[in-house]
């Protein structure tokens, strides 16, 4: 009865964590430029330093005028926890059945944008202004 009792707290409480984590959820996105043009089938992926480990990883991908919207990497929903991001932005991506051994062309995206270098802060209320406007020179 004991152990019956725990097993149902301890997964009552699981549940609600877990609806915790979906709801803190806030907006989060912008648009990216490169040299002054949209990023069309670009992605940008956000790593959130430090933060709930379930809640780490978000992405998004640019629509035909460079405009994206973060979400969850492994959760449903949009938007972002409130928090500290590492930005990683690419414009080529590996074509589809792609192996090891597939040359996939140099991304014109400069390295400090893909390599996490930097950073954007999501305040609590979200953010619907996250733009780069990245420049190759």
């Amino acid at each position: 009865m004991w152990r019956t009792r725990t097993i149902a707290v301890c997964g009552i409480a699981l549940a609600i964590l877990a609806g915790c984590g979906g709801s803190n959820l806030v907006p989060v996105e912008g648009t990216i430029t490169l040299d002054g043009k949209p990023v069309t089938e670009g992605t940008i992926g956000m790593e959130l330093v430090g933060g709930p480990k379930d809640f780490r990883l978000f992405s998004g991908e640019t629509d035909a005028a460079g405009h994206y919207v973060i979400r969850p990497f492994e959760h449903g929903g949009t938007g972002a926890v409130p928090g500290e991001y590492r930005v990683m932005i690419h414009t080529v991506n590996a074509p589809p059945g792609a192996d090891e051994l597939t040359e996939i062309p140099k991304d014109p995206v400069p390295q400090e944008y893909q390599n996490g270098s930097k950073t954007l802060t999501v305040p609590e209320g979200g953010i619907t202004n996250a733009d780069f406007a990245i420049k190759t020179r």
